[in-house]
C-alpha cells in the first residue's frame, strides 16, 4: 500500500464517538452562551426601561409643577382683574350701566343683523 495515501487518507483513525462528543460539548456551551446573552439583554432592557420610566416620571412632575404655578398666576391675575372691574363699577356706577347697556344693544343689533342676513 502507498505510504503517502495512508498518511493523507487514514481509513481507520476515525473516532466518530469522540468527534460527536466534542460537537455535543460545543453545542451545550453555545446554548449556555446564548442563554447568558439572552439574560444579559433582558436585564439591560429592563434597566433601560426603568431609567426611561424614572425620567418620564420626573419630567411629568416638573411639568405638573410648572402648570400649577401658571394656574395660580392666572387665578391671581383674574382675581385682580375682577376686583379692578368691581372697583370701577363701584366708583362709576352710572357710566358702568350705560356701558353695559350699550354693549347689550350692540350685541342685540349684531344678532338681529346676522339673523336677518341668514334669511335672505
Amino acid at each position: 500500500m502507498n505510504k503517502e495515501a495512508t498518511l493523507s487518507h487514514p481509513q481507520h483513525d476515525h473516532d466518530y464517538g469522540k468527534q460527536i462528543d466534542v460537537i455535543r460539548n460545543d453545542l451545550e456551551q453555545l446554548q449556555g452562551d446564548i442563554a447568558k446573552l439572552r439574560d444579559e439583554v433582558a436585564e439591560d432592557a429592563s434597566e433601560r426601561m426603568k431609567k426611561f420610566a424614572d425620567q418620564a416620571t420626573e419630567t411629568l412632575k416638573e411639568k405638573g409643577e410648572v402648570l400649577r404655578e401658571r394656574s395660580d398666576q392666572w387665578r391671581e391675575a383674574s382675581e385682580q382683574r375682577r376686583e379692578a372691574i368691581a372697583s370701577e363699577v363701584q366708583q362709576h356706577p352710572f357710566a358702568s350701566v350705560l356701558a353695559a347697556t350699550g354693549a347689550g344693544l350692540a350685541l342685540g343689533a349684531l344678532a338681529m343683523w346676522a339673523q336677518n342676513g341668514a334669511k335672505s
